[in-house]
């Protein structure tokens, strides 16, 4: 593994928290967490664009998107879910309480489509170093999200 490539990782895992927060406070903000949701997609939109333009300066065309398999679109609707989720129960259980929930769950899946290989990408078969991972990471939540420090 590169560790700059990990590096780069951990610096784009950095944004996820702000980006909750941001869309915590947005949320509350909004009649219904879907509006919220809405603003952020569309923040999101204008990024996207921007960098198109700049980078690559052309968009997709109508016709390579109708020929894009149904199931592919569905990235963004998950993306919309896990938005609305954190903008929802960040404000209710906290920003470390949710990433850290999110994350755990983020893993477990991974590792199962790791293992499959699930949509073409490598197979990597969970073993007994993942499988002590996730259990660290519940543990982990575990610690997290208890309301009064042990130490």
């Amino acid at each position: 593994m590169q560790y700059g490539l990990l590096l780069l990782a951990i610096a784009a895992g950095f944004m996820l928290p702000i980006q909750g927060a941001l869309n915590a406070r947005l949320g509350g903000l909004m009649a219904h967490p879907m509006q919220a949701t809405l603003i952020s997609y569309i923040g999101g939109l204008i990024a996207c664009l921007l960098v198109l333009f700049f980078v690559q300066r052309s968009v997709p065309e109508i016709r390579k998107l109708t020929e894009i398999n149904w199931y592919l679109y569905c990235g963004g609707f998950l993306g919309a879910v896990f938005v609305s989720s954190m903008l929802y129960l960040m404000p209710k259980i906290g920003i470390a309480n949710m990433l850290a929930a999110a994350i755990v769950g983020q893993l477990i899946m991974s590792t199962l489509l790791d293992h499959f290989g699930v949509l073409g990408n490598p197979q990597i078969p969970a073993n007994v170093s993942r499988i002590i991972g996730i259990l660290l990471l519940l543990l982990g939540l575990y610690f997290i999200q208890r309301s009064k420090a042990v130490i």
